[in-house]
């Protein structure tokens, strides 16, 4: 074992003493299922003591009311809750127990906007009859700044290298198989001699490039949502979702300690980390605009002073402590007016 597995380790040890729900996340994703069209998803009918899943692989929710209208929380792993010590501290379920509506916990690990949209696509939710909030950014922009393809009709993934090398080995193969087919033939016929295999090159853009389309994409899931909202005769609105560096807070102790543990745990991040920082006020202005044009309510968390209080918020720079879904569910009711 390297020194530095041994050193990531040992961060996420000292992590599991801090908050020891995250042994059940990290458990969680160890069991991540590779699906159709989402690519992945969580595990069905999990069962741990921080979180448990449905037959889909939904997050439960807790304070469901009989007959109360239905409404869609959609978003990433903020939503989903990672961070929370039970099903019942996700927002969702805290959204239950505060407003009218029963919510639906729409959240999918590392998703970006299109799995999001897909999500909710797939579920086929033939009612919905409160609000749509969608509270994610994050993965967008994180994504659009890491290495690979970027396209304006997929977008880009998580774990997207790791698919294209195991399709591009199979397509490799199969084309391999069927050049030397075709030349075989060609060869006997007296047209040619046998051809060689070329490898394949995956097509590299410039971060501009990538921010631009992920951009265009974000407008289209965007105008999706839109189109949801109206043939159920509700609103939708989306949330920039707190972020520690795009926020003017004095971190605790813990949060310290723990920014400084993820470090530790992932060194090659520092660079994504410092790009986040430096985009944060064209993001927030782009997605603002795209959101403007195409009928969204806009609300950025990052502004709100709740979450600036020297409170222990965050269990790491983008998932919360019990403490801050709390806070985030009562500035979605308030400013969301839900």
């Amino acid at each position: 074992m390297s020194a530095n597995v041994k050193k990531s380790r040992a961060a996420v040890e000292q992590r599991n003493l801090a908050v020891p729900q995250m042994r059940d996340y990290d458990e969680l994703g160890m069991r991540q299922e590779w699906v159709p069209h989402l690519m992945y998803f969580h595990p069905r009918n999990a069962s741990l003591k921080s979180v448990t899943t449905d037959e889909f692989g939904f997050r439960n929710t807790t304070g469901v009311k009989p007959d109360a209208p239905s409404a869609l929380l959609v978003g990433g792993s903020s939503v989903f809750g990672i961070g929370a010590t039970s099903d019942a501290t996700t927002i969702p379920s805290l959204l239950n127990a505060s407003t009218k509506y029963n919510w639906r916990n729409f959240g999918g690990r590392a998703f970006n906007s299109t799995q999001e949209a897909i999500l909710v696509h797939l579920s086929n939710t033939k009612k919905i009859d409160g609000p749509i909030v969608v509270i994610s950014g994050v993965n967008n922009l994180t994504r659009s700044l890491m290495s690979g393809s970027f396209s304006k009709m997929f977008g880009a993934f998580f774990h997207q290298g790791l698919f294209e090398s195991q399709m591009r080995s199979a397509a490799v193969g199969n084309r391999a198989l069927a050049r030397q087919l075709v030349a075989g033939l060609r060869e006997r016929s007296g047209f040619g001699k046998k051809q060689h295999a070329q490898s394949l090159s995956s097509t590299s853009h410039s971060k501009e490039a990538s921010y631009g389309a992920m951009l265009t994409v974000f407008e289209r899931d965007c105008e999706y949502f839109q189109m949801l909202a109206r043939h159920n005769s509700t609103s939708v609105s989306f949330v920039l979702q707190p972020f520690a560096p795009w926020i003017k807070k004095t971190f605790t102790e813990q949060e310290k300690q723990l920014f400084e543990l993820l470090d530790q745990e992932a060194e090659g991040f520092s660079r994504v980390l410092s790009e986040l920082a430096e985009r944060k006020q064209q993001y927030t202005q782009d997605l603002q605009a795209i959101c403007a044009k195409t009928g969204l309510e806009f609300l950025d968390l990052n502004t709100s002073s709740e979450l600036q209080k020297d409170e222990w918020l965050f269990v790491d720079r983008v998932h919360l402590t019990d403490a801050g879904y709390l806070t985030v569910t009562k500035l979605l009711v308030r400013d969301l007016s839900l």
